[in-house]
């Protein structure tokens, strides 16, 4: 894919990344490894080469640099492997230990929830048997709401006694897992702290890198105020300038995603790329002499760096802050810098410091965008030819777009399961208003003292951001803006990515061989969609989720899906947490009947049949393909007219219902009670205890996570 570019000897970094990438996925998936066999598997290959190298007829007699080659590779690859459970278990040692103290500091901002201030530890020491034991690991502290936690900030350390929660997900399918993406931030425990249970050990009111970033933040956030920004005009260039997007309105954000501008307010190469230009354009009377230009290079590395703390260092700007930073040191030492090196070398770096970071979707979707745009770009671009300047920039523009979502739509798709259909048109509108907008408020920055000339740039910025707001929410509603709720597992991802490559060969090397590939492939990808549907309309699940506070029984059939809930106006955020198992179950339009509505309904009909053939209910009984299900809720009363035990298959319990098990299974005789999340923790232990006296099988879905099960 590369020849035309550079050959694959030009760009070793490429080579040094892809095993250890390699490495860190082994191990994702296959982590039962022992990392003793890692190490002895480095420490052989090593002796093995050393003894190749040492002794002459060997040496003579065998070319070692294949050897040197292979060896390479799999070091790093199994180094990855060590790296990554390393990092997998980092937590393990201070959460396994219950008493003591822990000594810890704060590593992110605090900021204030309703009820509480959060913010993120990272662990220090542990004392144990009275001496402090070095260790590290993250946690997510939740403080008591008060003026001693208000007053915290970046760099301040505290002793607190080790109250740890592990972070558990709900446990619904397919919903967003929480635990698992906090794991990658290395986090995996947290805690709440009362007043009583802490003490500050130090302060840096003195000083710290990270509390003088936070607080040249507030300067200039305080800058926008200032000269009249407000709303959504405040949130909007404090999140596209500064990555501040904790003021980021709900109808804006969706305004930004559904056109497909969501990558504006996230800052990334676009701001590090701007802010270096700027720079190297200030700074061109440095360029003549060698020490001038060793110079310039040294302040431009430290601001783009400065500007990534800043920004709050997300992956994002970490990738482009290091991309950019061996671009230009390789500038000033007069050498011709490849920007698939420069990408290489700066998501090696970032994964050996976090091998876990592969696995986040900003990480993936980043690195995939810039290697569409810089491999992509200039094929299409090259594909029309426009004279006038201005249409040639909109199609150059519009090439970029094209480049990026090529690359980066099945990524997008298995993860977001939508996809904003006027992209381009948002591009042509939103890259360069936000470019501009970056450029003024910068501009802002450096002249705020000088009021009457800053008051005027001010004035032009807020008209330019509320013409990008407005520009979004009109894309927003255009017909078709997003296609929403697509069906798309990982194996159609691979399947995608497979195909992509296979054409690009083709195109680049003009060989049938790869073309008949192709087609292998799209036969595949169509193979396996039909597979999918044949499975869709074959399957009939029962699923009891566990959504706090929420009774919800959900019945797929086919492509038919009928959800008995509660608690209505939750219904958004419940619908959250199910749409992705429905999306990759690919049953269509959810019909949700409320449990108050069904009593209703049972007034005027003897039996509910939710537009489907094969599922009923009747008063508190459900019948599904001949599975009988109870759900007994609130002041339920057993029918007085039962005179012997009705055999059910489940029962669930809901609202608290005040019934022991002694009093259900002396009327029902069921094959397995089901407590639902709707009921409160002491009754479901009392249940649960009762359930075991009596040999009654139960589940409790906030305790092992949704109960599933094929009819």
């Amino acid at each position: 894919m590369q020849s035309k570019v550079s050959t694959f000897s030009n760009i070793p970094f490429v080579r040094l990344v892809l095993p250890f990438i390699l490495g860190i996925v082994f191990c994702r998936y296959f982590p039962e490894l022992p990392i003793i066999w890692v190490i002895s598997g480095i420490c052989f290959l090593f002796i093995c080469l050393l003894v190749f190298q040492l002794i002459p007829a060997l040496r003579s007699k065998y070319s070692l640099a294949p050897f040197w080659g292979i060896a390479l590779n799999i070091i790093l690859f199994i180094s990855a492997f060590a790296l990554t459970s390393q990092h997998a278990v980092k937590n393990d040692y201070f959460t396994n230990n219950k008493s003591g103290y822990l000594l810890g500091e704060i590593i992110e901002q605090p900021t204030e929830k309703e009820k509480s201030i959060k913010t993120v530890l990272e662990i220090q020491a542990i004392r144990s048997n009275n001496e402090w034991i070095s260790t590290d690991g993250k946690v997510i502290l939740y403080f008591q709401k008060d003026k001693k936690s208000s007053s915290l900030k970046n760099g301040d350390r505290i002793i607190f006694e080790p109250s740890l929660q592990e972070i558990e997900n709900a446990g619904n399918p397919k919903e967003f897992d929480y635990k698992q993406y906090l794991a990658f931030h290395l986090i995996t425990h947290q805690a709440y702290l009362k007043s009583a249970n802490w003490k500050m050990v130090s302060s840096k009111a003195d000083g710290g890198i990270l509390l003088f970033a936070d607080n040249l933040r507030k300067n200039i956030l305080s800058v926008l105020k200032k000269y009249g920004f407000k709303g959504d005009a405040f949130s909007v260039t404090s999140a596209l300038t500064l990555g501040y997007v904790s003021e980021l309105d709900a109808e804006v954000k969706q305004a930004y995603i559904a056109s497909g501008a969501m990558h504006v307010l996230s800052v990334s190469g676009l701001h590090v790329g701007i802010v270096f230009v700027v720079l190297n354009y200030l700074l061109f009377f440095m360029s003549k002499k060698k020490r001038l230009i060793i110079f310039k290079t040294i302040i431009i590395v430290l601001f783009l760096w400065g500007y990534a703390l800043l920004t709050g260092l997300s992956p994002a700007v970490l990738r482009a802050a290091a991309m950019f930073s061996f671009v230009v040191i390789g500038k000033a030492f007069s050498r011709q810098t490849n920007i698939y090196n420069s990408l290489s070398v700066s998501a090696l770096v970032l994964l050996i410091i976090n091998p876990l970071m592969l696995f986040d979707v900003g990480f993936q979707l980043s690195y995939m965008a810039v290697l569409g745009i810089v491999y992509y770009q200039p094929m299409i671009y090259k594909l029309l030819y426009f004279k006038n300047k201005i249409i040639d920039w909109i199609w150059a523009l519009t090439s970029v777009g094209i480049a990026a979502q090529l690359v980066t739509f099945p990524l997008s798709l298995y993860y977001f399961h939508q996809f904003p259909n006027y992209f381009l048109i948002t591009g042509l509108i939103v890259i360069p208003l936000s470019t501009l907008i970056i450029y003024m408020a910068m501009l802002l920055f450096a002249i705020s003292p000088w009021e009457w000339g800053a008051t005027w740039v001010a004035k032009g910025l807020i008209k330019l951001v509320d013409l990008m707001n407005g520009s979004c929410q009109y894309i927003e509603n255009m017909p078709g803006a997003v296609a929403r709720d697509i069906p798309f597992s990982m194996s159609l991802m691979l399947l995608f990515y497979l195909s992509l490559i296979l054409a690009t060969l083709f195109i680049v090397y003009k060989k049938i061989s790869y073309l008949r590939y192709l087609l292998v492939s799209i036969i595949l990808i169509l193979g396996f969609t039909i597979y999918e549907k044949i499975n869709t309309l074959e399957q009939r699940k029962l699923y009891v989720y566990n959504i706090k506070g929420v009774s919800s029984i959900n019945f797929i059939d086919g492509s038919k899906n009928v959800l008995f809930s509660d608690l209505v106006p939750q219904k958004t955020n419940m619908l959250n947490s199910l749409k992705g198992n429905w999306l990759m179950l690919g049953v269509g339009k959810e019909r949700i009947i409320p449990f108050s509505q069904l009593n209703k309904q049972f007034l005027f009909t003897n039996i509910l049949t939710t537009n489907n053939e094969n599922l009923f209910f009747k008063n508190n009984y459900f019948n599904f393909y001949g599975c009988r299900i109870v759900a007994l809720r609130e002041k339920f009363k057993i029918p007085e007219q039962i005179t012997k035990k009705l055999d059910v298959k489940y029962i669930v319990l809901s609202n608290n219902v005040f019934m022991n098990i002694s009093e259900i299974i002396k009327v029902y005789n069921p094959s397995q009670i089901i407590i639902d999340a709707s009921n409160s923790k002491w009754r479901i232990n009392k249940w649960i205890e009762e359930a075991k006296k009596y040999n009654v099988k139960c589940f409790a879905v906030t305790e092992s996570g949704a109960f599933v099960v094929d009819i």
